[in-house]
């Protein structure tokens, strides 16, 4: 029970480090919308993923496990459409400079900034797996 109760929190907490760093994610103004998401991003870690990694170990260790950002990019567009008041914009990253080093302005469209987005919510759960763990 302990470990489904984590795995809810670290969902959780992706989600909202997701909205923090791509802001033009939005869940919608329901609490329901929220826990809909949050519950799709655990299904898919909890059930989904590990039988995708089963079926597909080959492949998985090729790609250095890439297959559960594929399956949080199909998890945004599957949300984008049946989901009401679940919308991924086009995100603007206005640029930064950090110690030095010049990271410089980009525009995402709509199915670039999923795919960032997929990108920080499979990176925040592998980080926050290898702490909690």
């Amino acid at each position: 029970m302990r470990h489904y109760l984590k795995a809810l929190v670290i969902a959780a907490t992706t989600l909202y480090i997701a909205q923090m760093a791509v802001p033009t994610i939005s869940v919608g103004t329901g609490v329901k919308n929220y826990a809909l998401v949050v519950g799709a991003i655990f299904l898919i870690a909890q059930i989904i993923n590990p039988i995708f990694s089963l079926v597909l170990l080959p492949i998985n260790h090729l790609t250095f496990g890439l297959v559960m950002f594929v399956l949080n990019i199909a998890l945004f567009f599957g949300l984008i459409n049946f989901l009401p008041g679940f919308t991924v914009g086009s995100f603007d990253f206005p640029g930064a400079t950090v110690d030095g080093i010049i990271l410089p302005a980009i525009n995402f469209n709509q199915t670039s900034t999923v795919i960032l987005a997929a990108f920080v919510i499979a990176l925040v759960q592998k980080i926050l797996h290898i702490i909690f763990e």
